[in-house]
C-alpha cells in the first residue's frame, strides 16, 4: 500500500515548526511520504522542506472576513458609566483550512498513491494515531478534545482523516465555498457533512492538538503599552436597541497609572486625562480615518496599522 501524509500548516513560529518537523519525522518512520502545503508569506525551515516528498508554498490564503464570515468574540466589563460589552471580529479562516486539504487532495490524487492521511501540522501523533496508520484503516474521521476543556469532545475534526481514492475523489468535489457559506458552522461541520453523506465513520477514539490558535492571546487589549488595556471599536453600522452610532469608539481599561492622553486622529488632536475604566468616542466614522496614533506618559504609538487591519468591532453599553 502506498501511503502519503498531507499536511496543512499555518507555521509562522518557531514553536509551530518545531512542532512540525517532530511530526515530519515520526510519519516517515512509519514509513509515509509527506506533502506539505504553506502560505508563501509563512518561510518554512529549509532542513523542513528537505525532509518533504512535496513541499509547496501557494499565494492563497483565503481567510475570510466581515461581512461574508468572521468569528465573534465577546466580553463584559464594568466601567465607570456601567456594564460595556465589546465584540471582537475576526477572520474565519475555516475556508482557508479547506482550500488546504482541497489543494492537496488534487496534487496528491495525482500521484500513485492508496491511501491518504490528511492532518494539520500540530495534530498530536500518539499510539491511536500511530495504529491507524500501520493497520491501514481507510475513510476514518475523528472526534476532538477541546484544548479548553479536557472533559468536552467535539463530534469531528479537520485534524486527522484518512481516506482512499474514491472517497477522497468525492470529498473534493464536495469541497466548495458554496457549501461552506451555506451554514453557521465552522470548517469541522464540513467533516460531519461527508460521514452523513459518504461511507465515512466516526473513529470512537478522539485526537488533540498541541497548539491552541488563540491561546496566550488577550483578544480585548490593543494596547501597546502595559500600563493599560485598550479595545478599538471599528464599524459603519448602527448596534439595535442602544446608543452605538459608527462614530470611532474606545474602551480604556485596567490602568496600572493615571494617563494623560493625546489621540492624533487624522492629525487632529483630542486629549483627555484617563485613570479609570472608560469608553470615550470621537465624532470621526471609521471609514474616514487615514492616520491614528496615540501619545500617553510612555511616549507615543502609532496604532494606523493595527487600526486598519480590524474588520468590525463593536463597543456598547448595557446590552444583552
Amino acid at each position: 500500500m502506498k501511503k502519503i501524509a498531507l499536511i496543512s500548516t499555518f507555521c509562522d513560529t518557531e514553536e509551530k515548526q518545531n512542532v512540525l518537523l517532530e511530526n515530519i519525522l515520526k510519519l516517515k518512520n512509519l514509513g509515509l511520504d509527506i506533502m506539505v502545503i504553506s502560505p508563501n508569506f509563512v518561510i518554512v525551515k529549509q532542513d523542513i522542506i528537505d525532509l518533504c516528498d512535496f513541499f509547496f508554498y501557494t499565494k492563497e490564503n483565503p481567510v475570510l472576513n466581515w461581512p461574508v464570515r468572521a468569528f465573534t468574540f465577546w466580553k463584559t466589563h464594568l466601567s465607570v458609566d456601567g456594564w460595556v460589552k465589546m465584540h471582537r471580529n475576526v477572520g474565519d479562516y475555516g475556508w482557508a483550512a479547506l482550500n488546504q486539504i482541497k489543494r492537496l487532495s488534487q496534487i496528491a490524487l495525482s500521484h500513485d498513491y492508496d491511501i491518504f492521511y490528511h492532518l494539520i501540522y500540530d495534530l498530536e501523533i500518539d499510539s491511536n494515531v500511530e495504529k491507524e496508520i500501520l493497520t491501514n484503516e481507510l475513510n476514518i474521521i475523528h472526534p476532538r478534545i477541546n484544548p479548553h476543556n479536557p472533559e468536552e469532545i467535539w463530534e469531528t475534526t479537520l485534524h486527522f482523516m484518512v481516506f482512499d481514492k474514491d472517497t477522497m475523489v468525492k470529498i473534493v468535489d464536495d469541497i466548495k465555498i458554496e457549501n461552506y457559506l451555506e451554514g453557521n458552522g465552522v470548517a469541522e461541520g464540513q467533516a460531519l457533512k461527508w460521514t452523513q453523506k459518504h461511507p465515512i465513520k466516526i473513529n470512537s477514539h478522539p485526537v488533540k492538538d498541541k497548539i491552541y490558535y488563540w491561546e496566550n492571546t488577550d483578544l480585548f487589549n490593543y494596547s501597546q503599552n502595559p500600563e493599560y488595556k485598550m479595545f478599538i471599536g471599528k464599524t459603519d453600522e448602527t448596534h439595535p436597541n442602544s446608543n452605538f452610532t459608527p462614530d470611532l469608539r474606545l474602551y480604556l481599561y485596567d490602568f496600572e497609572n493615571p494617563q494623560n492622553f493625546k489621540f492624533i486622529i487624522n492629525n487632529e488632536i483630542f486629549e483627555n486625562n484617563i485613570n479609570e475604566n472608560r469608553m470615550i468616542e470621537f465624532n470621526i466614522h471609521s471609514f474616514e480615518v487615514v492616520n491614528f496614533k496615540i501619545i500617553d506618559n510612555s511616549g507615543g504609538w502609532d496604532y494606523t496599522k493595527i487600526f486598519n487591519d480590524i474588520s468590525r468591532n463593536l463597543i456598547y453599553y448595557g446590552i444583552e
